[in-house]
């Protein structure tokens, strides 16, 4: 027999050092749409309506020159994050493509086809794309905005095991255990803005107030 291979992975934290660790009480994780907290993914199934104008302010670019004016109904958080990406690079084609789409695989599919794209040309403004889209997403549903409220202030977790930018790279059976070795988690931190500006608005109702001191 040969010889053992030894891990090259994070190793996990020691279960017997429970009481030292963060407790997961304080956590919120989510995946998919139809499990548990689906309503934070940006697969679940949530009308909104954005404003070309806002949409062209958030890419730098015309989205549509011809008739600038108006709105765009969305399906779901995921088909606005991908026509952004989309119009980011004035990729007409694929933009018209995901907007047909009523499937966020197949958004994200064509969203990841998308003419011409970089990191370096869409990373300064993806995290502001999905905040404008949750934003809009949670403020129009109703029902969702008050879900989103409701977590009070745990931290929300994309628990996404293949995806270390928007989720953490860790299913939640493993995320405690791997805690020290999380991803950037954007999407949470996308939502938890959300909630704070939701939270703000709310305030400004109940106050009269014209103005809220931001949360730092």
């Amino acid at each position: 027999m040969g010889k053992k291979c030894k891990s090259v992975g994070p190793k996990p934290l020691d279960s017997s050092q429970g009481q030292a660790q963060e407790s997961n009480t304080s956590y919120l994780f989510f995946h998919m749409p139809n499990a548990k907290h689906g309503e934070f993914c940006q697969w679940f199934p949530s009308i909104f309506t954005v404003s070309k104008a806002k949409i062209s302010e958030l890419v730098g670019r015309d989205i549509d020159e011809a008739d600038p004016d108006g709105s765009i109904t969305f399906n779901c958080a995921e088909q606005f994050m991908m026509f952004c990406k989309a119009a980011r690079f004035t990729d007409r084609t694929h933009q018209a493509e995901i907007l047909a789409s009523s499937s966020p695989k197949e958004q994200k599919s064509l969203g990841r086809k998308t003419v011409g794209f970089t990191h370096d040309e869409r990373d300064p403004i993806k995290s502001e794309v999905v905040e404008a889209g949750n934003m809009a997403k949670f403020t129009q549903n109703e029902h969702l905005g008050r879900k989103l409220l409701a977590t009070g202030d745990r931290i929300l977790v994309e628990a996404a095991s293949r995806d270390r930018v928007w989720g953490i790279g860790y299913n939640e059976n493993r995320a405690m255990n791997f805690r020290q070795h999380w991803g950037e988690n954007l999407l949470g931190k996308a939502l938890m803005e959300t909630r704070a500006q939701l939270r703000r608005d709310e305030l400004r109702k109940q106050r009269g107030d014209w103005w809220v001191e931001e949360e730092n």
